[in-house]
């Protein structure tokens, strides 16, 4: 009997119910991910590839061929994670062999090229470990191509997810801790519930069923947390994903280089780009390697020491998330299990983010090489969503605390993400600051500070939203050509200003945006007019805290701090690098003075 050909709509349909199957499971994905890392959030990244999918799957496709190709591109920019970046290799396996085939819409050709990509997938892990998703994407292959009648999808695909099903059950008995969390693989589990959406919309022609009822959300969390107490710490704190166009090495070269800088390392190479995935605690070194073997045009970075501390030992049930123009000592950040959504900085070709393949110092370096000036870019709405899925599954609240609204789009994207929040018991309250830098810092530090005391959500909304006309940054600036070129002075009064030398000092107003507060013809005489600007407000007002801030220039944020000691009385709560996105304004030199006023104190 011959082989028949796959109707490529059909195709289509059960390539997207099976994508939606998995996206309303995400949250127990997440609650039962513990292998490589417990960082809990297997589920919301294997959802985030499959809307990808939905997302440039909308157009319609006019073949199988075309269906598969698709998938595959759209698989390699949407991929996240350990599963998700197996998962696209092997899309893109499938489609790679699909194209050598001669019959490329036949059933026998596609039961023939799933089993072939199988070794395009193994062959991107640098360990490939039985009982994960890679067992799992066996199993279902090899049981589709067992027999010589191969015919008929709807007769094969009923058998192969009962024995994907079996290889699932048995992922349990594979790995030491999925047996000792009796639990099976996250990501297999992702694999099966993808494929057993796309069976039955292959088989019954029918969309898969809707979403069941939420269990009551804190049951899930006490749930979730005693499996990943039985879990250890992750030995690299980072989850680095980069994608790059215009490769120019193999996959065992880049695999070899990588080796060196983490575990976990996947290398996808499909059409001239790569997926990159290794966790490492040196994303800023795998991103420099990267940049001398293709262009990087994507890039993520979880943090799966969080993520890790979040599933084990949850400090409150209100999160915290703040963007990274916010400047607080990373210390601080993870002790206090603060999420933090980064900024973009582009330089040259490549984007970097924000305090993590980037810091304000090496910044400057890289600037240097460059001929156009650098610019920097909010958190896309894709990446606040990506974070509220993981957060929705453990919180019962979130409180987000975003950079003046003057001066970034970020409010107003995540206000936009917060719409998309799935789970009907989960509180949400986006609060533009109206602030930046320290400033913003502080106010996250006193909304920490408030959630932590285990005062209600409610209050802490109001507390937070009064606080802000408490707080003053003031910034004193060197080189006045960033500030010009940023706009930030006008090219007219800047040329000007130059000429003689002048030293602007920069603050916000009440409204949030950059104003420039006054002029001195020195660094000394900036520093003398914003102490005594400070001394002013801690007679009338009591400055209760501050910190001092700088763009590589740490010795003279030294002088800053001993002086402010001198004439408040007491020490900063810290001292660091400016934000990279407010250095690139300030310019190099700069140094700041963030300030905390008393209750009922109304600065600005």
């Amino acid at each position: 009997m011959t082989s028949q050909s796959i109707d490529y709509q059909e195709l289509l349909f059960a390539f997207r119910q099976g994508a939606i199957q998995l996206i309303n499971e995400k949250q127990e994905l997440n609650q039962i991910n513990v292998f490589p890392v417990s960082d809990g959030d297997t589920g919301s990244n294997l959802a985030s590839l499959m809307e990808t999918i939905l997302e440039e799957t909308n157009d319609e496709s006019t073949s199988v061929i075309e269906v598969f190709e698709n998938i595959a591109e759209a698989s390699l920019l949407g991929a996240r994670g350990n599963s998700g970046i197996i998962f696209a290799q092997y899309f893109n396996g499938i489609y790679n062999n699909l194209l050598l085939q001669e019959e490329k819409s036949s059933v026998k050709s596609f039961v023939t090229s799933v089993k072939l990509a199988i070794s395009e997938a193994y062959q991107a892990i640098e360990n490939p470990v039985e009982g994960t998703i890679i067992t799992v994407i066996r199993s279902w292959a090899e049981a589709l191509n067992k027999g010589d009648q191969i015919h008929s999808l709807e007769n094969l695909l009923p058998q192969a997810l009962i024995e994907t099903k079996q290889a699932l059950d048995n992922t349990t008995r594979q790995l030491k801790i999925l047996q000792k969390n009796q639990v099976v693989d996250a990501g297999a589990k992702g694999f099966y519930l993808f494929i057993e959406g796309f069976t039955k919309a292959f088989i019954n022609k029918q969309a898969v069923d809707k979403p069941r009822e939420r269990l009551n959300e804190s049951v899930k969390i006490e749930i979730s947390e005693t499996l990943h107490r039985n879990s250890s710490e992750p030995k690299y704190r980072y989850c680095t994903e980069i994608l790059i166009d215009q490769v120019t090495q193999t996959k065992e070269a880049i695999q070899t280089k990588l080796s060196a800088y983490g575990d976990s390392l996947i290398v996808s190479i499909n059409r001239g780009k790569a997926r990159i995935h290794i966790h490492s605690n040196q994303p800023d070194q795998v991103l420099d390697y990267l940049n001398t073997v293709g262009q990087p045009i994507q890039q993520k970075v979880d943090d799966m020491l969080l993520q890790y501390r979040v599933n084990t030992q949850k400090r409150t049930p209100i999160a915290l998330v703040t963007d990274s123009i916010a400047d607080l000592p990373a210390d601080y950040v993870l002790d206090n299990q603060i999420h933090v959504l980064p900024m973009n900085i582009l330089i040259g070709n490549t984007s970097y983010i924000d305090k993590i393949t980037i810091q304000s110092n090496q910044f400057f370096e890289l600037n240097k090489k460059q001929s156009e000036r650098a610019t920097s870019s909010q958190p896309t709405l894709k990446t606040v969503k990506n974070l509220f899925s993981f957060l929705e599954t453990k919180y019962e609240a979130i409180l987000v605390i975003t950079v003046a609204g003057k001066l970034s789009g970020t409010f107003y994207t995540v206000k936009e993400a917060a719409k998309h929040i799935s789970s009907p018991n989960t509180r949400i309250e986006v609060i533009d600051s109206k602030q930046n830098s320290a400033a913003q810092g502080l106010l996250v530090m006193c909304a920490n500070e408030w959630i932590q005391s285990g005062i209600g959500f409610t209050e802490l909304v109001e507390r937070t939203r009064r606080k802000r006309s408490q707080l003053k940054i003031l910034v004193s600036v060197d080189d006045l050509n960033p500030m010009i070129d940023s706009g930030r002075i006008p090219q007219f009064a800047g040329k000007i200003a130059k000429k003689v030398n002048l030293k602007p000092i920069v603050s916000l107003n009440e409204a949030g945006e950059g104003t420039l507060s006054a002029f001195t013809f020195s660094l000394e005489g900036n520093e003398k007019k914003i102490i005594k600007q400070l001394k002013k407000m801690h007679k009338s007002s009591t400055i209760k805290r501050y910190a001092v801030i700088h763009a590589n220039s740490e010795k003279r944020a030294l002088v800053w701090k001993n002086e402010l000691i001198k004439h408040l009385g007491f020490q900063p709560s810290y001292i660091m690098d400016i934000s990279t996105v407010i250095a690139m304004s300030a310019g190099q030199g700069s140094v700041a003075v963030a300030v905390e006023l008393g209750e009922g104190a109304d600065l600005i």
